[in-house]
């Protein structure tokens, strides 16, 4: 457990996912504009960090996931998740 500010969660959360090589992960947050907020940035830093990778890493994939959804959305994103195609 790490305890920290509410602004620093999201880099954190990115730095934790990058530095532990978490690679099949949920994270819940207070309300779907959070979640929006929070896939928004991850993919803005995953974009910029993606120029260094080497052949061998792959982006980390992130994905919203929530009742706003249609149910078929939902179902195809779970699938996606237990299938490794979507990492967080």
């Amino acid at each position: 457990m790490t305890v920290c500010d509410s602004a620093q969660k999201p880099m954190l959360l990115f730095y934790l996912i990058h530095s532990v090589g978490i690679t099949n992960a949920l994270v819940f947050t207070k309300s779907i504009e959070s979640t929006l907020r929070l896939v928004q940035l991850f993919k803005f830093f995953e974009t910029a960090r993606s120029t260094s990778l080497t052949q061998h890493q792959k982006p980390v994939v992130m994905q919203a996931y929530s009742s706003d959804l249609s149910p078929s959305e939902r179902k195809l994103i779970l699938e996606k998740f237990r299938a490794q195609e979507i990492d967080v």
